[in-house]
């Protein structure tokens, strides 16, 4: 007589006791995002517009932009010296990375963003990854929250929409223009999916040492023809008749 071995469970004999096997469980089921619900961010975005429109080159409102009179002035003496072609603070001009929020708003060249179900990552070329951590996990206690130039982004979805929130931010302008901040700056970032081809990202950025009123600016981006692009090593050399306002990748 044949016996089908399916419907045979073999006991499993250790240290003089005996054990069943165990069917393997169902695993949770989990969308590429970690989410059910969440919006489908991936893919390549090229920058096409910002809205409203706006005096500064990057879409900030309101414009000239609100400053406290320490950084009033050191806006100012970093236009003059832009206009007299002896600006040199710019991070760009020296091969360092745009910071934020330049990474959203002052680059031209693709956008990179691949979701997990932990974090999602955000690529350009030239320029450090972006992590968004996902898994609800704090922001460190001031004395211990490290300055980078991307910061430190903690996000969550709500609805559509992608929420994120960045602390740390290292001493750079926010644009190219120089606008200054202070290490108290927190960026408000909301991602949305508008159709197949387009994606809104509203940034704001509250900084009561440096902003008597918050800034905000939308980037519109379109989805890249070309897909399957991704980014390639990258290699600087400073210019010394460099202009911020030129600068575009």
């Amino acid at each position: 007589m044949l016996l089908s071995l399916t419907a045979i469970v073999w006991p499993v004999v250790a240290f003089g006791q005996s054990h069943m096997v165990a069917s393997p469980t169902t695993p949770e089921r989990l969308s590429w995002f970690g989410d059910l619900a969440a919006p489908n961010l991936s893919g390549v975005w090229v920058r096409a517009a910002t809205e409203p429109s706006s005096a500064s080159t990057e879409g900030w409102l309101p414009w000239p932009p609100p400053l406290t009179p320490t950084y009033a002035e050191k806006w100012r003496q970093r236009t003059a010296a832009a206009a007299a072609g002896k600006r040199d603070d710019d991070p760009v001009r020296t091969c360092q990375p745009p910071g934020m929020p330049r990474f959203d708003t002052g680059m031209t060249g693709p956008l990179l963003i691949i979701q997990t179900p932990g974090r999602i990552m955000l690529y350009r070329d030239g320029v450090p990854v972006r992590r968004v951590w996902l898994d609800g996990r704090p922001f460190p206690e001031a004395r211990n929250l490290e300055s980078f130039s991307n910061g430190n982004a903690m996000g969550r979805y709500e609805g559509g929409d992608l929420l994120v929130e960045v602390r740390g931010v290292r001493d750079q302008p926010i644009d190219t223009t120089g606008v200054p901040h202070s290490e108290d700056l927190v960026i408000a970032e909301r991602f949305h999916r508008v159709d197949g081809t387009t994606l809104r990202l509203t940034v704001t950025l509250t900084d009561p040492t440096a902003y008597p009123h918050p800034l905000t600016t939308t980037v519109i981006y379109t989805a890249s023809a070309d897909r399957l692009w991704e980014p390639s090593e990258f290699l600087c050399k400073p210019l010394a008749d460099y202009h911020p306002d030129a600068f575009v990748h």
